[in-house]
């Protein structure tokens, strides 16, 4: 058999490819996929394009009613506003809308009251934000009908959409179905210029087509809401049913029970590293922080696969590599092109700003403590099931050349500020976007070293061993004093409460006590900057600043 290349019809193939370039997604995106995507929880399906990458729904877009979301592995290169021609995928975002409060009335009443909330316009509008550049939309509405006669709504509008490579015309494809009790809302965007915008319309069309209510109907689960704190059986019952709503993704347990994985991986020899790393890494938090009493909370750990599902996941961009969210307690991450060494050492830094989350009950730090000791831990290695020191991370995670080279060009910023900046002073100290990292790194690797004794004595005053610990102690003891005052305030508005009639108690005042009640952290945060300072004058203030200074430098420069 002849190869592509000597055969007469391969070559004419070929050449077409080199003078038209590679065939794009906009022409594949012709295909329906083959199955069904199932909504189990709510009831309904339809087959979305193939070649798209189906993503769990981050918690802020769940806020708003988003139950999954999916984008295009790849996309057409389009023109941008600047000229430029760069790739852009297409995504969609399903939205489910239900009568706000209890439907007490009828079937008609109820599909009433879904159907005069948010315009398509308007929700495009809420749903994208300021991404939209002041966009005042002009929608194209027509009537659509899917499969079994459904009748819905299809209105297509153009906006200028503000992205990670520059500003593009997007044409927003929103397709509104109102079911008995609910509104189904499937918004699609993809490039406006007319040959890519066709081809697109026609695709999502097709798939459109293919929306229904699912014969067997929605499946509910008793578990429909939970916290860091609830029982273990009960976040196992909710999470499988979370990850049951998009296919691919599964649930693995952890030996010490501390930990819930969520991925959409099939590489189980990495996700047993991941979870080998994550148990150690527990370990050696506690042996370093022991908790005044046990953290029974557990930490839900998201591995994506692909580094295209981690940003979709987040909406994050370029240069994230890992994070973790203090408002859902959740770390996530991916396999990257660095490979799973990397993806290992971004989890023990983010791990453990997920442990210090909880060790601190939900509190904040500084960031020279808790970023200089995520680049502390996330440079440890395994070695059998134990994590052992290491100097720096590898590859495009190391810190040490980059304090190296702060501290040939004098770029280092003074001990005093360093240690004393807000979050936003911390992280924009420059002169590169890493430096705040490098320079608190150097500071806890110093601390931590020189209180483990791997430190000559002409670098190091056995009074530095006693800065970390009393800056934790007095953080911890000023946030707990807060959270006392607010827990007792909580409970003085509650009993005043229980005093009325019931009919007569206000049921956002309720809500407002017993949040003081549970949730004492969330009325804190005024106090952050007092409790701080004490913790700064109970460590830093104990010992002669300019001195540490100069040997902490003076270490730098010899020995890292």
């Amino acid at each position: 058999m002849k190869s592509t290349l000597t055969h007469p019809l391969g070559r004419l193939l070929w050449l077409i490819i080199l003078l038209t370039g590679p065939l794009t997604l906009s022409v594949k995106a012709q295909k329906n996929a083959t199955k069904y995507r199932e909504f189990p929880a709510l009831g309904f399906e339809f087959k979305p394009l193939k070649d798209f990458s189906d993503v769990p729904v981050i918690d802020r877009l769940k806020a708003q009613g988003i139950v999954g979301q999916f984008e295009a592995e790849r996309g057409p290169q389009v023109k941008f506003a600047d000229g430029g021609r760069h790739e852009y995928k297409p995504s969609l975002k399903v939205y489910y809308q239900k009568p706000e409060g209890p439907t007490t009335g009828s079937d008609k009443q109820a599909k009433r009251e879904v159907d005069e909330r948010q315009s398509a316009e308007e929700f495009v509008l809420s749903l994208y934000g300021a991404a939209l550049r002041g966009t005042e939309f002009e929608p194209e509405i027509t009537e659509f009908k899917a499969a079994k006669k459904r009748v819905g709504e299809r209105a297509t509008m153009v906006g200028t959409l503000k992205t990670n490579v520059g500003d593009i015309e997007v044409s927003f494809d929103v397709f509104t179905y109102v079911l008995t009790h609910a509104k189904v809302i499937f918004v699609w965007d993809y490039p406006a210029d007319e040959k890519t915008a066709k081809k697109w319309s026609k695709a999502i069309e097709k798939s459109m087509k293919t929306f229904q209510l699912m014969k067997k109907g929605a499946t509910t689960t008793d578990v429909t809401s939970v916290n860091s704190d609830s029982s273990y059986e009960d976040l196992i019952t909710y999470h499988r049913n979370e990850v049951a709503q998009t296919p691919g993704w599964r649930l693995v347990e952890t030996p010490s029970k501390q930990y819930l994985i969520k991925t959409n991986s099939d590489k189980d020899k990495h996700i047993k590293e991941v979870v080998a790393r994550l148990e150690a890494s527990r370990k050696l938090y506690e042996e370093d922080f022991p908790p005044a009493s046990p953290i029974t909370s557990i930490s839900v750990v998201r591995v994506c696969a692909t580094e295209s599902d981690f940003h979709t996941y987040g909406g994050t961009g370029g240069g994230v590599a890992g994070w973790f969210n203090p408002r859902s307690e959740e770390l996530v991450l991916y396999f990257g092109d660095g490979g799973k060494d990397s993806t290992l050492s971004v989890m023990a830094h983010e791990g453990f700003h997920q442990y210090c989350h909880f060790l601190f009950g939900r509190a904040e730090a500084h960031r020279w403590f808790d970023e200089g000791h995520g680049d502390y831990y996330g440079a440890w290695k395994m070695k059998g099931r134990k994590l052992v020191p290491n100097d720096d991370m590898k590859g495009g995670l190391a810190r040490i050349p980059e304090i190296k080279e702060m501290l040939r060009n004098g770029t280092i910023k003074p001990l005093s500020e360093h240690i004393r900046a807000d979050h936003a002073t911390w992280q924009n100290q420059g002169p590169s976007n890493v430096s705040c990292y490098a320079q608190s790194f150097s500071l806890i690797y110093y601390l931590r070293e020189g209180s483990r004794g791997k430190v000559k004595r002409k670098y190091w005053d056995k009074s530095y061993a006693e800065i970390i610990p009393s800056y934790m102690a007095e953080l911890n003891k000023g946030y707990q004093a807060v959270y006392e005052e607010v827990r007792k305030e909580g409970q003085e508005m509650l009993d005043r409460l229980n005093e009325l009639d019931p009919d007569d108690v206000d049921p956002e005042a309720k809500q407002a006590a017993e949040d003081r009640l549970n949730k004492p952290w969330d009325y804190a945060r005024g106090n952050k900057d007092e409790i701080w300072e004490a913790a700064m004058e109970a460590s830093w203030g104990k010992i002669d600043e300019k001195e540490f200074e100069e040997r902490w430098l003076a270490y730098v420069d010899d020995v890292l």
